[in-house]
């Protein structure tokens, strides 16, 4: 599988399938840990308009892939009851609606998203999409970060320098952010 970013929300609703094609749930929440940026779990929901939560969650270690239209997972023993609830995230926080300070005090704007970076292994948290509320600027941007940073329940805090490489497009992201991009390698998620 080819690496690919996506925006954490655009994994809500997708379907987690067993290596067998069984449909068993689809993805309610991303969970990440908010020391080290990896995804740690995925809340569920039933499949269908009428169903609700679930009790399960997939933690990422149970995960054989995440792709662009479906969360594999080995079978339905891959769901485990807790697994990234409240009680299990140790601290996370949810990010939507934070607000986005510089370390330096700027203040940004509101987290609308996250960006993931996925490959075999891992998906990680690499940036934020923010609406921008300063006064010169209007819109949502996304803001990439290289490392875990300073999340509390009001706050999200990243370095002034990566306010100079921001873009709007998922697309253009690893550019913006100066990592490596090989054409056909890694793929945005639009």
């Amino acid at each position: 599988m080819n690496a690919f970013l996506t925006r954490a929300g655009d994994v809500v609703g997708r379907p987690v399938l067993t290596l067998h094609g069984d449909a068993i749930a689809q993805v309610k929440d991303v969970i990440v840990d908010p020391e080290t940026g990896s995804v740690r779990a995925f809340t569920l929901s039933g499949r269908g308009m009428l169903s609700g939560p679930l009790k399960e969650a997939v933690p990422w270690s149970a995960v054989h892939a995440l792709g662009r239209d479906a969360v594999m997972v080995a079978d339905r023993d891959a769901l485990r009851e807790g697994a990234g609830t409240a009680s299990d995230s140790e601290g996370g926080t949810n990010m939507l609606g934070t607000r986005v300070l510089t370390q330096e005090g700027e203040d940004v704007g509101k987290v609308t998203d996250v960006v993931l970076d996925v490959t075999t292994e891992e998906a990680r948290l690499v940036g934020y999409e923010v609406r921008l509320d300063r006064h010169d600027e209007e819109g949502t941007v996304l803001i990439p970060v290289s490392a875990p940073v300073v999340v509390s329940a009001e706050n999200v805090l990243v370095p002034a320098a990566a306010l100079r490489s921001t873009t709007d497009d998922l697309a253009d992201f690893r550019k913006a952010a100066g990592g490596p991009h090989e054409e056909g390698a890694d793929d945005a998620e639009q």
